[in-house]
Formats: C-alpha cells, sequence, structure tokens
C-alpha cells in the first residue's frame, strides 16, 4: 500500500469514526429530545385534563345552582299563585256579602254612622254604589237617624265605584271618609297575604 492510499484510509477511517460519533451523538440527542418532548407532553396533557375537570366542574355547579334557582323562583311564583287565589276567593266573598242584603244592610249602615262619627259636622253627604242607591235609601235614613239623631244626612244620587259601603264627605268635599269595601280589603290585604303564606306554607 502506497504512503498515499495509507493516507487516504486514514482520512477516511478518521472520517467515518467523526461521522459515527456524530449519528451517535445526534441518536443520543433525539432520544433526550425525544425523552424530554414525551414529560413535557404528558405534563401538559395532564394540566388540560386537569383544567378541563375543573371547567367541567365549573359547569356542573354552575347548572346545578341554575337549575336550584329555577326550581326554587317556580315555587315562588306557585305559591304566589295560590296566595292570589286565597284573596281572589275573599274578593269574591266580600262582593257576595254585598248581595246578602240581611247581612250586608246592617253592615252598611255601621260603615255610614262611622264615617258620619269619624266626619263630626251637623251636616254631611253620603255616597253609595248604584246598586245601594237602588235599595230603599229611606229605610238606611231612618237606621240613621234613629242612632244619630243630631246629624242631617244628604243623600248623593251621584253613584261611587266600590263593590259597597259608602263615602261619608263634608259639605264643601274637603273632608272625605272612605267606608267601603273596597277600602276594607285593601286595608286588610297586608294581613291576609301574611296569614295566607303563614297558614299554608309555614311562612
Amino acid at each position: 500500500m502506497s504512503e498515499t492510499s495509507k493516507f487516504t484510509d486514514d482520512i477516511l477511517n478518521t472520517a467515518r469514526q467523526r461521522a459515527e460519533s456524530i449519528v451517535q451523538e445526534a441518536e443520543t440527542e433525539t432520544h433526550r429530545a425525544s425523552d424530554e418532548a414525551k414529560v413535557t407532553i404528558a405534563r401538559e396533557a395532564e394540566a388540560v385534563v386537569r383544567n378541563a375537570r375543573a371547567d367541567a366542574d365549573a359547569v356542573k355547579r354552575r347548572y346545578i345552582s341554575e337549575a336550584r334557582h329555577r326550581s326554587k323562583l317556580r315555587e315562588q311564583q306557585e305559591k304566589e299563585r295560590i296566595v292570589q287565589d286565597v284573596l281572589s276567593e275573599v274578593r269574591k266573598r266580600t262582593s257576595a256579602l254585598a248581595g246578602d242584603e240581611a247581612k250586608y244592610v246592617p253592615l252598611l249602615t255601621h260603615l255610614i254612622e262611622t264615617g258620619l262619627r269619624e266626619l263630626g259636622d251637623k251636616t254631611a253627604i253620603v255616597r253609595l254604589n248604584k246598586s245601594d242607591l237602588e235599595r230603599n235609601v229611606l229605610g238606611l235614613e231612618q237606621r240613621i237617624n234613629k242612632s244619630l239623631t243630631q246629624v242631617k244626612v244628604e243623600w248623593s244620587k251621584e253613584p261611587i265605584e266600590a263593590i259597597g259601603g259608602a263615602v261619608v264627605s263634608s259639605l264643601d268635599g274637603r273632608i272625605r271618609i272612605v267606608n267601603t269595601l273596597d277600602q276594607r280589603f285593601e286595608a286588610l290585604e297586608p294581613k291576609l297575604l301574611i296569614e295566607a303564606r303563614t297558614s299554608l306554607f309555614g311562612e
């Protein structure tokens, strides 16, 4: 073998060794990078799963909360409907009372007398609804004159808008005593609401 060939073989061997070393280093680096990538990917995947679970839990809690809220709202609405039905029934019975002359006339007389006493004038105007004006006003007047002999009552021919009862006012109209069944019902309504809720729902 000539010196040139030997020299060439040495260079080639060195190059091969260097190439093998480079390949081994590259493979080692590739394996290391691959392992690091696997670890990183696994870590990121775990983070994604954790976040997904947290998001899912948050969504679940929100849906449960919203469902409870809707259920509570429906319950409250249903309770309110029942209470309003009770009030409606009380109002119907109040209206029916005005149609029962045996019970209503003494009550109407009482409401008028109460208004006259509260007004305290010697002359007063009494206003009734259309139905009561068509009743025997003279009979009412006789009833009132027996108990309030010092008061002169003028019966207005203009009807009021009310289920029943009366509005008693001074001659100049500056003082008005509203003693209608409607006013009595409205005054009692807050108490009726409380009593109905307590009786029906224990609230």
